[in-house]
């Protein structure tokens, strides 16, 4: 399959290429407590320090190159030429994190659960003890977000201020995934195996710009946003394997309109009126992953300071946004990262050196 892979990559447009980290990207590999080396990527910030650090995590099927897909297209990048440090991490077996690999001990089944029990913890111990901070901002897209809501909700600490952008916590609401779901979601989320969503994206990508404005593009993103050359980028290297244990726990939101562990003792969305740092919540008018009604619905569960924000033009933005227009549209620096970090320095405090 790899073969077939690198041959699809080297057939695709001439232009269709990995853009690689620049010199300045540092490469950390902290060790989860179950046994995981997590790829996280460091940014120094430019010029003075203006706060804390501040963590990135990207959602399901995704890894660390959503949040820093290229020079131009980085909330990572940005929030270093704003004087803060930025991170970018992969979740287990996505990106360069580790896979699994039964000789070490790294098993499927993944679920959802092992994101905010494991995988957020070692993050944010690890970006605390290397930059020297008490406490360290974070920045979530789509299950990035829920799964800082399940982390908080349970106690989790280290985060002085949080953003959320197109995070819901539900679906049974209105998204346009709901119905896919429901049909075919229980045959798809075997906790035995992982889904070659990358292996299709690369697959689809040197075509993904002939359809910049078919349907299955207007789902992710508004091509009036964000540019169809930059999706295509998007498509080939900021695309994961999905685990389907991960998968299937997220069924529940459908199934049982419950954000729980896959146990279910925990009930994450009635835990989240304990949550007291600071969170502002984002969400975008055209998004049909994460509709409004379903991101407002984690807002509203959030019991400490909290702001919402919906991009559109309504609230000044110059254009709509989808779902990943949130993170790679072409004015999401000004639209979507400045509001954020804004919050962000609103409660800032000077960081204490441990």
């Amino acid at each position: 399959m790899r073969a077939l892979l690198a041959i699809v990559l080297l057939c695709g447009c001439a232009n269709l290429r990995v853009v690689p980290l620049p010199p300045e990207a540092e490469k950390h590999r902290p060790k989860t407590e179950d046994g995981w080396e997590l790829s996280l990527v460091r940014y120094r910030p430019v010029g003075p320090v203006t706060g804390r650090p501040v963590l990135l995590c990207h959602g399901i099927s995704a890894n660390e190159r959503n949040m820093d897909l290229d020079e131009g297209h980085s909330m990572a990048r940005w929030l270093a030429s704003q004087g803060r440090e930025a991170w970018t991490m992969s979740l287990r077996a996505t990106g360069a994190s580790d896979g699994p690999d039964a000789s070490k001990g790294r098993n499927l089944p993944i679920r959802f659960d092992h994101y905010w029990q494991h995988d957020l913890p070692t993050a944010i111990n690890h970006v605390r003890k290397v930059s020297g901070a008490d406490a360290i901002d974070y920045a979530g897209h789509s299950m990035g977000g829920m799964i800082v809501y399940a982390y908080l909700s349970q106690g989790g600490q280290g985060l002085h201020a949080v953003a959320t952008m197109g995070s819901p916590t539900r679906l049974d609401w209105g998204t346009g995934l709901e119905q896919l779901i429901r049909t075919f979601g229980p045959t798809l989320a075997n906790e035995n195996v992982m889904l070659p969503s990358q292996f299709g994206a690369a697959l689809t990508a040197p075509l993904q710009a002939t359809f910049d404005d078919g349907p299955f593009q207007r789902f992710f993103y508004n091509p009036q946003s964000t540019l169809p050359e930059t999706w295509q980028r998007l498509v080939l290297y900021g695309t994961a394997d999905t685990a389907g244990g991960a998968a299937k726990q997220l069924l529940s939101l459908v199934e049982t309109s419950r954000f729980t562990s896959a146990d279910g003792t925990r009930d994450f969305r009635a835990d989240m009126a304990k949550i007291t740092t600071p969170v502002i919540v984002v969400a975008a008018k055209l998004d049909r992953v994460a509709p409004t009604p379903a991101v407002k619905d984690g807002y509203r569960s959030l019991g400490g300071p909290k702001r919402w924000l919906l991009i559109t033009r309504a609230n000044g933005t110059l254009g709509e946004y989808g779902h990943m227009d949130l993170v790679i549209g072409e004015r999401a620096p000004d639209e979507v990262f400045r509001p954020v970090l804004d919050f962000f320095n609103q409660h800032e405090q000077p960081p204490r050196k441990n």
